[in-house]
């Protein structure tokens, strides 16, 4: 079985706890990059159960190790993924979270984003916004929102992986050139208990340090948001009860686990 050590220290998940994503630039090869921009779009399924993807980028130490910070050492990897590929100028997507997005405060699924090309604003970037994974909506009650202040941008580099809790809204922003920017997701997967054991100096569980307000949050709301943060750090330590605060989890798409894989 593959030994993935973990990356992430109290910190980098408390700062993950409140934000609900992870920007990890320029983590894959420039080769593979390059290759990879080659892709027609809509053919991606074969190419991505390849040694040399998963070497690459589910399994990269960087990636990988993120993952077994936050789902604990028995993650699931995917078997499937999606392939965005926009060649034209389009005026973006509006607001959205995906599928049914979990609720409750637990981590058990992280959507990813790898852009094997540079992403500029004028290519129409994944625009996120941070904090709003505890925000379970319809997801028709986000489209009338135009831009929210907060929003992130990612522009990042060629080789760039975005790991994103779940819910978390997000939308491409508009397209204002002809230059081809793809995207390819994908989704890693919980099957364990939480515990606190990614990188840590002492066995003693501190407490959630406040990462302070969301620029959109009201005072009252910010304060919830810090109740919240609260309990999924307790849950990802193994503090709290999974039954408080695990609800809505669904393993929807296929994945297998780690023992399976060889390359």
């Amino acid at each position: 079985m593959i030994d993935v050590q973990p990356t992430m220290d109290d910190k980098r998940v408390m700062e993950f706890v409140s934000n609900g994503y992870v920007v990890l630039e320029g983590i894959v090869s420039d080769a593979f990059n390059r290759y990879c921009e080659t892709l027609p779009g809509g053919q991606i399924d074969e190419f991505f159960n390849t040694p040399e993807f998963f070497k690459e980028v589910i399994m990269t130490p960087e990636a990988a190790g993120v993952a077994r910070s936050l789902l604990g050492k028995d993650f699931l990897v995917p078997v499937t993924a999606h392939h965005h590929l926009f060649e034209t100028p389009h005026t973006g997507q509006f607001w959205h979270s995906d599928g049914i997005s979990e609720y409750g405060y637990g981590v058990h699924h992280l959507q990813c984003y790898y852009y094997p090309k540079a992403v500029s604003l004028e290519d129409g970037p994944t625009m996120v916004l941070p904090g709003s994974h505890y925000r379970l909506v319809e997801r028709e009650a986000l489209a009338h929102y135009g831009n929210i202040i907060g929003q992130l941008s990612l522009t990042v580099p060629a080789g760039s992986v975005v790991m994103t809790h779940y819910g978390i809204w997000h939308k491409a922003g508009a397209k204002l050139n002809s230059t081809r920017r793809g995207m390819i997701k994908y989704s890693y997967f919980r099957t364990s208990p939480p515990k606190r054991d990614w990188v840590t100096d002492t066995d003693k569980v501190p407490p959630y340090g406040n990462q302070g307000r969301h620029a959109y949050a009201s005072e009252v709301e910010c304060y919830r948001d810090l109740i919240r943060c609260e309990r999924t750090w307790a849950w990802l330590c193994g503090v709290e009860p999974n039954d408080d605060v695990c609800r809505g989890a669904k393993l929807f798409m296929d994945a297998r686990p780690l023992a399976d894989i060889s390359y």
